[in-house]
């Protein structure tokens, strides 16, 4: 169910709105405690699982930086404090908005829930004449009978066939190399060129360069020294590999030493009166770098003018944005007083506008949602966008937690990431982490490889290619099937994940490993959602050759009824650390 508030001035006097909330909701009352679970985080941590007994008194959920989901997540579940993954009552509400937004949960003296929530009204006001109108984003909220992945399940439905935009719930993602884990920002059409042929040896389907191709933040233009031949040339080369082309822009900054800036430095965001604030960005450049004013039309049509000439100039089938400044200074010139504050407010209605007219205008192009991580990952941007940068932190265990956060709001095929299959993560954790866990990992969501190809022995490209070629091949149970969270990080040193087709004529199981101890036999899977009168065969992935002579090795099955999957289970052997397996389950004519 999606609500939405209407207020119109029908006086005859300038008002003043200062709060405008999407929805209130009263839950009933049961003589039992709720139960609040809701997603917070931070940069390299979004998505983390959260919970809490209500008492009376209020919780306040927010984000107020100037995009959606930095520090908390616009989403809330609400249960008697007994629901579990697969059974028990569950309410549940997300706000499709990609500014700042806030959830208020009270408890009463009497024990009565009343759940508010819309847009935050920090430093909000918008003015309306007579006559105007101001219409709220959409809390769209539900009912789980089966429990918080029922809820998940629900959600995820509601997003393929009411939210997504026209063609992207059926698209299988394709395989992306990006230029970011293995050159960072310096990228160069050399280096470019020895990687091209690499990366669509191992199978790769998109080729993307990240930051450091453009002349500078604001001018996206490629750096004459750096692509001496132009972008135009080595779009070419990837195209006639067969592999889509694919940039990175950070549309909504510009630094001091680029032309826009010269041009236009009024267009920054900044207090009236005051002077500019800038963050320094640590890469060799030192650059200093403004947030441009999207609440001035003038700036959203500047944009949206440079971006279609660079989809157009280069046969771009890929763009990604990335943001990475938060609202420091959120004032701008040339606006009265009384519309100072509405900047929070137009800043996010038309930079989404931009981007569905790029979508309008170019229907296959795939957008990525990028804002340092997941900074922006709320349901309204993903009705533009058709993948989610997940998180900057690309840890392979790391993910796999945050994973199961990000799929309480977003169906699995969206999680990005630049670099899945990559040495990169490293310098988050200092762990290293085997190619299998990654692939597998990256697997559940929009696959990516950031090796450094041209250093890779024959045998480890070959393994790269074989990763690649399974995921080609079970890509639409991901992209169509039915999420299951089985087992998770939060509770057992194991985590599994189920997707099944909706015809439930295939299925897959991913299991990880962290760190097994004392020879620890990991309980059988139960499977959800097959179908029991059915027999599937059973394909293992990634099986460890080793044993370690004490856990018992279970027999090998390779077709066993869905009723057996789901009442007995699957055994599924996880050694030593970081241990991950993959098994396909399919029916006689889906092979």
């Amino acid at each position: 169910m999606e609500r939405r508030t209407v207020i119109k001035n029908k006086g005859h006097e300038f008002v003043k709105l200062e709060s405008a909330m999407s929805a209130c909701y009263h839950l009933p009352r049961t003589g039992r405690s709720y139960r609040l679970s809701h997603l917070s985080g931070r940069w390299g941590a979004e998505y983390m699982i959260r919970r809490q007994f209500l008492t009376q008194g209020k919780i306040l959920l927010e984000n107020r930086t100037g995009i959606s989901t930095t520090f908390a997540h616009p989403f809330f579940a609400l249960d008697e404090g007994d629901s579990t993954e697969h059974s028990g009552c569950v309410w549940f509400g997300t706000l499709l908005w990609n500014g700042n937004w806030k959830f208020v949960i009270e408890q009463d003296p009497y024990e009565q829930i009343c759940v508010t929530g819309g847009i935050n009204d920090f430093d909000f006001s918008f003015p309306l004449k007579p006559g105007d109108s101001f219409e709220t984003p959409a809390v769209l909220s539900g009912l789980s009978t089966a429990g918080f992945g029922g809820a998940s399940r629900m959600l995820h439905s509601h997003q393929r066939r009411y939210i997504a935009p026209q063609g992207e719930a059926s698209r299988s993602m394709p395989v992306l190399f990006s230029t970011w884990a293995n050159m960072e920002w310096d990228v160069n059409e050399a280096k470019i060129f020895k990687v091209i042929d690499l990366a669509k040896k191992v199978g790769c389907e998109l080729f993307v360069i990240d930051s450091g191709w453009q002349q500078k933040l604001g001018d996206w233009r490629p750096d004459k020294l750096r692509f001496p031949g132009g972008m135009k040339a080595v779009s070419d080369k990837v195209k006639n590999l067969g592999m889509d082309f694919g940039l990175w822009v950070e549309a909504e900054s510009f630094e001091t030493k680029s032309e826009l800036y010269r041009k236009h430095p009024d267009w920054a965001m900044c207090y009236n009166g005051r002077k500019l604030c800038s963050n320094i960005r640590a890469d060799a450049e030192r650059r200093q770098v403004f947030l441009l004013n999207f609440a001035r039309d003038e700036v959203a049509e500047y944009i949206l003018g440079e971006l279609r000439t660079l989809i157009r100039d280069y046969s771009l089938d890929f763009l990604k944005l990335d943001m990475n400044s938060y609202f420091n200074t959120p004032g701008w010139e040339d606006v009265p007083d009384e519309e100072q504050k509405t900047i929070w407010v137009k800043y996010a209605k038309n930079l989404l506008q931009v981007f569905a007219k790029l979508k309008t205008e170019f229907p296959s192009l795939l957008l990525e949602n990028c804002a340092a991580g997941s900074g922006r990952s709320d349901l309204l941007m993903d009705s533009v966008f058709g993948r989610i940068n997940r998180s900057d932190n690309q840890d392979t265990l790391d993910i796999i937690k945050m994973h199961e956060g990000f799929t309480w709001m977003h169906p699995s095929k969206l999680a990005g990431g630049a670099c899945h299959i990559s040495d990169a993560a490293r310098n988050i954790n200092l762990r290293s982490t085997p190619m299998k866990m990654q692939a597998y990992a990256g697997m559940m969501g929009s696959l990516s490889v950031g090796k450094k190809l041209g250093e890779c022995p024959a045998e480890e490209l070959a393994e790269i290619r074989a990763y690649l070629e399974l995921y080609k091949r079970i890509r639409h149970i991901i992209r169509d099937g039915e999420l299951f969270r089985i087992s998770s990080f939060y509770d057992t040193p194991y985590a599994a994940f189920e997707f099944v087709s909706h015809d439930k004529t295939e299925a897959l199981l991913f299991v990880f490993g962290h760190s097994m101890q004392f020879a620890f036999k990991v309980p059988p899977f139960k499977l959800k959602g097959l179908d029991a009168a059915k027999f599937y065969n059973i394909e293992n992935h990634g099986e460890n050759p080793q044993k370690n002579g004490f856990t018992a090795t279970p027999e090998q099955c390779t077709r066993r009824s869905g009723q057996g999957l789901m009442e007995l289970g699957i055994r599924v052997e996880l050694l030593g650390d970081y241990d991950a397996q993959m098994i396909y389950f399919h029916t006689e004519n889906t092979i």
